[in-house]
């Protein structure tokens, strides 16, 4: 048993495999580096872990200063930012073929598949939309919910 965060690396490795229209799949760490629309390499996506809910368990009578073996069900909430570039025009429109195609493949490929972690369960779409825009970059941001177990086991 862990007590560690969800880790997303397993999503990114889902979407390298599966969507290989996106130049690239990354972190949060690569995420906070963009400072601008222009700063994406499109077509790209970013995956970002959102929030943990642990659900709470009674572990029983605990004499104080022990601890004792808890496990938790934790609703995980990720979000997938893809960005798309358009050079042909300047209008934020014309780069919506390109991302309807490639929110599809994203959806396509994480819709329904279960990571491989400790009560895992199928990914789930919460939600989509448009982040920002300009002339040539559009920022969607998918938001989908999973689970994992975690917990402690003293020794």
């Amino acid at each position: 048993m862990q007590a560690a965060p969800f880790d997303v690396q397993s999503i990114i490795a889902r979407l390298v495999a599966t969507v290989p229209v996106l130049r690239k799949v990354a972190g949060a760490a690569d995420f906070a580096t963009v400072t601008k629309l222009a700063d994406f390499v499109p077509p790209c996506a970013y995956v970002l872990l959102a929030r943990e809910k642990a659900e709470a368990n009674k572990p029983g009578n605990v004499s104080p200063g022990a601890q004792v073996r808890v496990r938790q069900r934790a609703i995980v909430t990720f979000g997938v930012v893809i960005a798309v570039r358009n050079y042909r025009q300047q209008l934020g429109a014309q780069s919506a073929d390109t991302l309807q195609s490639i929110v599809g493949a994203v959806r396509q490929s994480l819709i329904g598949w279960a990571p491989e972690v400790d009560g895992g369960s199928p990914c789930m779409l919460q939600q989509g939309g448009l982040s920002d825009y300009d002339g040539a970059t559009t920022l969607w941001t998918e938001v989908y919910q999973t689970q994992h177990f975690i917990g402690v086991n003293p020794s």
